[in-house]
């Protein structure tokens, strides 16, 4: 590395539970950045203590740069991202996860966006790498094939948490997701980054996997998410009523009179195939569609499986947000 750009007025913040050799690969590849913070914050809460090896310790000795090491407690990202904020000595916070993989040119250009644009900070950017035929899927049916908007990868003004607060300690999941919203909530405009980070841990997914995450993260973040969580709880509420509704339309309306104008023949079967189609259609092929998979990929016959596994999905996060509602009653 032949010239190192010091930032000398930025904190980089990095939560971690037991994945120590995704931090190590993390830290080691700061060395190659075009710009490099003055201050890494790592909050640990794994089962054995990180600590840093020698390597990064006289890496971070000879550039003068502050490494701190703060271990907690089976803490929640979100507990563990505010210990970061609170310790942090800068003006301007950067996060990252240890899943998440940036370039080199991450930090440089986000802070330059900064600059340009007088801004107090920009959104990270993911893209959820998928090499293999069933990630494919998985990610057809969530994140989708296009880079979307993300906590991790964010580059923030350490004033923005003093509008917005800090985040929510006491939730698995979603404490993001609440504290994105705060920000748009005060109406804190901040820039589009260029550079987004790599996810490659949908290489190693699995529908069981998936499932059992879908269904702890709905589960914590059903009171946080509320509205999204019952735009899809309304769904199938609505889609059983039709059915419902469909099933009993020609006993209570037409009296079963064939010849009466209310009188629909098979409206049960055709009301169940037509959310059959409409679902299909929606999961299948219109949302991948916009978020970026390609055409070639869902036809001629994939768009059944995603249709199928999106259903799976649904159905967890429905069952997920029933249950945080039935628990939080019970208490």
């Amino acid at each position: 590395m032949s010239e190192v750009n010091i930032i000398k007025d930025v904190s980089l913040i990095i939560p971690c539970q037991n994945a120590e050799k995704k931090l190590l690969q993390l830290l080691r590849s700061i060395q190659n950045w075009e710009a490099i913070p003055n201050e890494i914050i790592i909050i640990d809460s794994s089962s054995e203590k990180f600590l840093l090896p020698e390597d990064l310790k006289l890496f971070t000795e000879r550039l003068n740069i502050k490494s701190l090491v703060i271990y907690g407690d089976n803490l929640y990202p979100g507990h563990a991202r505010n210990i970061g904020v609170v310790n942090a000595t800068n003006s301007t916070l950067a996060f990252l996860d240890t899943s998440t993989h940036p370039n080199k040119r991450w930090l440089s250009s986000g802070l330059n966006l900064m600059h340009a644009n007088n801004s107090q900070g920009v959104w990270g950017y993911t893209y959820y790498q998928a090499d293999y035929y069933m990630p494919k899927i998985i990610r057809a049916c969530t994140f989708g094939a296009r880079p979307i908007k993300t906590f991790p990868g964010s580059i923030l003004g350490k004033n923005v948490f003093d509008r917005c607060g800090l985040f929510i300690e006491s939730t698995r999941a979603g404490e993001d997701g609440d504290w994105m919203s705060r920000v748009d909530f005060h109406k804190i405009t901040l820039s589009t980054q260029q550079e987004f980070l790599n996810y490659d841990e949908l290489n190693y997914a699995t529908i069981k996997k998936l499932l059992k995450k879908w269904f702890r993260n709905y589960s914590f973040s059903g009171k946080l998410l509320h509205r999204r969580s019952q735009k899809d709880f309304y769904f199938y509420i609505i889609s059983f009523v039709a059915v419902l509704t469909a099933y009993n339309w020609n006993r209570v309306v037409a009296s079963y009179q064939e010849e009466s104008i209310y009188f629909i023949p098979y409206i049960t079967r055709a009301s169940v195939l037509a959310f059959v189609v409409i679902y299909i259609v929606l999961r299948g092929i219109v949302i991948p569609r916009k978020k970026g998979v390609n055409f070639r990929f869902i036809f001629p016959i994939n768009f059944i499986l995603i249709s199928f596994v999106s259903l799976l999905i649904d159905l967890t996060k429905v069952l997920a947000f029933s249950f945080s509602r039935f628990i939080k009653k019970s208490k």
